[in-house]
């Protein structure tokens, strides 16, 4: 279908529900990427605590708007740091890019997979996440040791590791109680029973595209005058252009 095909007739809208370990293991491989005129990553640490706890509490997060195009855009950023490849699925020829949702996106990559050095102004600072499961509470790698004063290290579980914890890890350590038991349950439950709404266009062509991103982001953190120019005049480019900032 030619780009002056694209008129409201052949825009559909629809939504499916992804778990969150789907969805981060397909932002791993590519299956969701980011056009050049979002914005860069402006979430800080605090931000990422909160939407972790939120999927913790089974509050809703909101959901992701991404666009599904045979378009190929050739300019597309690491996430988090992280490189991604191009298309996480080669017997695909569409792809998938996200419009609306990539700060919580990144954060959600970023803070599972973890390390130091991953985020542009943020190269000190080590987004590894931890669960107290004797407290409750996440945490990042800088403050372990504080964590570590009060409690066994094996009450201190790396976000990474959650999904392959066996449902009775309490039951051996000292101190087990019913209330640590629960606090395991409602963690292992965020990667096997939480889901995000994933809202897919498909059938638009650039512009179109581009008006829907200027429109969903008058709210929120708030895209200046550049972004705004960046969104309206975006075009595809044969150049590949990444973050320029160091991969580790």
């Amino acid at each position: 279908m030619k780009q002056a095909d694209l008129d409201y007739r052949s825009r559909k809208i629809s939504i499916k529900e992804e778990r969150i370990g789907d969805l981060i293991r397909k932002l791993d491989e590519g299956r969701f990427l980011i056009p050049t005129f979002q914005r860069p990553y402006v979430w800080d640490p605090d931000n990422i605590i909160h939407l972790w706890h939120s999927i913790y509490e089974r509050y809703p997060i909101g959901s992701i708007l991404y666009w599904k195009t045979r378009t190929y855009l050739h300019v597309h950023r690491h996430l988090g740091g992280f490189y991604i490849p191009g298309n996480g699925d080669e017997g695909d020829p569409c792809r998938s890019y996200i419009l609306d949702g990539q700060q919580r996106a990144t954060s959600l990559h970023v803070s599972f997979h973890g390390g130091a050095g991953k985020i542009r102004e943020k190269y000190d600072f080590d987004f590894t996440l931890y669960f107290d499961l004797k407290n409750a509470v996440f945490f990042f790698e800088h403050e372990y040791y504080r964590h570590r004063w009060d409690v066994d290290g094996k009450w201190l579980i790396r976000l990474k590791d959650v999904p392959d914890l066996p449902s009775d890890y309490c039951r051996c350590l000292p101190g087990a109680s019913p209330e640590t038991e629960m606090n395991l349950e409602q963690l292992r439950g965020m990667f096997s029973e939480y889901s995000v709404p994933l809202i897919c266009l498909e059938g638009y062509d650039i512009p179109s595209v581009c008006a829907v991103f200027e429109r969903i982001n008058q709210t929120g953190i708030r895209l200046d005058n550049l972004d705004i120019l960046i969104a309206r005049s975006f075009e595809d480019c044969d150049t590949v252009v990444e973050e320029d900032f160091p991969i580790k």
